[in-house]
Order: C-alpha cells, then structure tokens, then sequence
C-alpha cells in the first residue's frame, strides 16, 4: 500500500475525496478558461470565491455568508482543479517544491481544529 499523499491533476474533477492545500483553484465545469468564469480559492479548510460571477452563482443558491463567503467540499464537488497562483502552497506543491504532507502540515500549523 502507498503510504504517500498525492495530488490530483490539474483538469481533474473535484470530489471531497481529493486532497487540495490552500491556494488550489476551482473552476465551474460549464465555464471556459476566461474573466467572467466561476472560480474558487482553498483558503484553510474552505472554498472562497475568487471571482465575482463565483460569488453570485452561491449567493444564487442561497450558499454562504455575505460578509465572509465560504464553502464546502460538497458545494464545489464536480468542479475543475486550475494551475494554482505562482507562490502559493498548493503551487510548491504541484511544482515539486514540498510534498504535499508537508503542505498539509503548515495548514494544520496555520488553522488548527
């Protein structure tokens, strides 16, 4: 048995059985790669919209808090993983930087309980 923590590719769809460290994006599975897309952002153990049309699109659905939007796994299961923001955890992640239990480690660090 593999003991190591892997991350799924980019392009692949978000179930919350995938591991993902802050700064992996999301993108609609009806959206293209374009300014008005739906996109969101792993910030701690929560997905926040990182466009606009994101936010609507929840606020839509009655999802989240007006003041401090977030999200759970279960509301951006189906999605699409994009190339993380240069710099971020989840990019020293995917470009080989640290691994990925390392990541997981200064989250914990980060944002306990």
């Amino acid at each position: 048995m593999n003991s190591q923590l892997v991350v799924a590719p980019l392009g692949a769809t978000f179930t919350p059985r995938l591991i993902c460290t802050t700064g992996d994006r999301l993108i609609h599975p009806a959206d293209g790669r374009n300014d008005l897309a739906r996109i969101v952002v792993r910030w701690a153990r929560a997905w926040v919209p990182e466009t606009w049309p994101a936010r609507q699109y929840f606020a839509a659905l009655g999802i989240g808090d007006d003041e401090n939007p977030c999200y759970t796994d279960e509301d951006v299961t189906g999605w699409h993983l994009l190339e993380p923001r240069p710099g971020s955890l989840a990019w020293r992640v995917r470009s080989g930087e640290i691994d990925v239990t390392t990541a997981l480690t200064a989250e914990a660090e980060a944002w306990p309980g």
